[in-house]
């Protein structure tokens, strides 16, 4: 599975002595059902040229990703670095979002590093890619989950860098906010 390292806190004891971990002291949601398709590890084929694009302001799971994702901006791939175990290859793709995000965010954190192995989707994409990648920019979607170990758990979705992506962004939060 993919996943965004971030800095976390370390895990306290609750009342009865057992540790606790950051997801649930958050509160954060399990990583399923449609959580699972709009945050699914994954970079659009159309942000690297290989698929045309979706029109952004037809594409239902962008407002989606808009309105729930922890943080959504831009996104620069600022270093790629390649282990190899047992003949399989596990892609560090070293993330930098832009000040400020494209959406208000309670995160602090702006520099994630995102590690792609042979089980998630955007395998094929970043294998493909390898170093290519460096250097690169997308508009970027994560939401933190719950983990194993109650530990936070991050999930993400790569799309194209478009002033129109952007746009449809800024007003699937508008929406949003009017609405509630």
């Amino acid at each position: 599975m993919v996943g965004l390292a971030l800095t976390q806190g370390v895990g306290c004891a609750s009342s009865n002595g057992e540790a606790e971990g950051p997801g649930k002291e958050l509160g954060l949601p399990a990583w399923q059902g449609s959580a699972r398709d709009l945050f699914g590890d994954e970079i659009d084929p159309s942000a690297l040229g290989i698929l045309p694009p979706k029109p952004p302001r037809k594409d239902q799971a962008l407002w989606a990703r808009a309105q729930q994702a922890d943080i959504v901006g831009r996104v620069r791939v600022q270093t790629v670095t390649v282990d190899s175990r047992a003949g399989q290859a596990t892609y560090h793709l070293g993330l930098q979002f832009a000040n400020p995000p494209l959406v208000d965010t309670k995160l602090e954190e702006r520099t994630f590093e995102v590690t792609v192995d042979l089980r998630d989707p955007a395998y094929g994409l970043v294998k493909a890619q390898d170093t290519g990648l460096q250097g690169k920019t997308f508009v970027g979607f994560v939401k933190r989950f719950v983990g194993a170990d109650d530990e936070v758990d991050n999930h993400f979705y790569l799309t194209a860098d478009s002033a129109e992506v952007a746009a449809v962004v800024q007003e699937a939060v508008a929406v949003k906010e009017v609405s509630q």
